[in-house]
């Protein structure tokens, strides 16, 4: 997609941002907010924020991510080509929409507990035709077992503990990514291994709304 260029220059500047707080330092990663321009995923009232490194309001009281957290979890989840992605919390589809371009011939499952957010996610995913997306309404906190096992897991709210079914369905050797906590989180990034699961990476003082569900938040 042709970006206009009212937002190139704003992108740019953007991920100039980013690579100098070292917030963003893969390539692929940086391909991938620049194929899928933030603006495209936001509210029509928060055009004016699109490239402020914040996080900006949706609905249902959810949130798009800030470009440095989303950068920082796309980088830490290590996304090969060819994987099988599974990706609780759509949202707007900004993020899964950089996980698709992350996984090239594989595929991202991604679920979404809200319906309003649900239909929001792929009117902005179907801008893009892409071909390796699927995104399901339901509790994200349970998974998605039919398309178990995966090789990674994004959980974009947090959660007081990482829902046991998600865990049973990562793949061995496979990473798992998580805000753990209450009003405040730490990025917690964990591996599955055939002794057990491991945590590879840990970095507090990350917000993120409620992981909602059986195994989440009761809404």
């Amino acid at each position: 997609m042709q970006i206009e260029k009212k937002y190139q220059s704003l992108l740019d500047d953007l991920i100039n941002f980013l690579k100098n707080m070292k917030y963003l330092t893969d390539n692929n990663v940086e391909s991938a907010f620049r194929n899928f321009p933030r603006h495209e995923f936001i509210l029509s009232s928060e055009l004016d924020r699109a490239y402020y490194n914040e996080p900006l309001p949706i609905m249902k009281n959810q949130t798009i991510s800030q470009p440095g957290v989303v950068s920082r979890m796309s980088e830490w989840l290590d996304v090969k080509d060819g994987q099988n992605i599974l990706e609780i919390g759509t949202g707007s589809g900004w993020q899964t929409a950089i996980l698709s371009c992350l996984v090239g011939t594989g595929i991202v499952h991604s679920i979404e507990i809200h319906p309003k957010l649900e239909k929001f996610a792929r009117k902005n995913l179907e801008k893009f035709c892409l071909d390796n997306v699927n995104v399901i309404l339901g509790d994200g906190s349970v998974g998605y077992p039919k398309a178990s096992p995966y090789d990674r897991i994004i959980i974009t709210a947090a959660c007081m503990e990482i829902p046991l079914p998600l865990l049973d369905q990562l793949a061995y050797d496979g990473l798992l990514l998580a805000p753990v906590g209450d009003t405040s989180q730490s990025l917690v990034l964990l591996k599955k291994t055939s002794k057990g699961i491991i945590e590879i990476k840990n970095e507090s003082n990350y917000v993120f709304v409620p992981l909602l569900g059986k195994f989440g938040k009761k809404n």
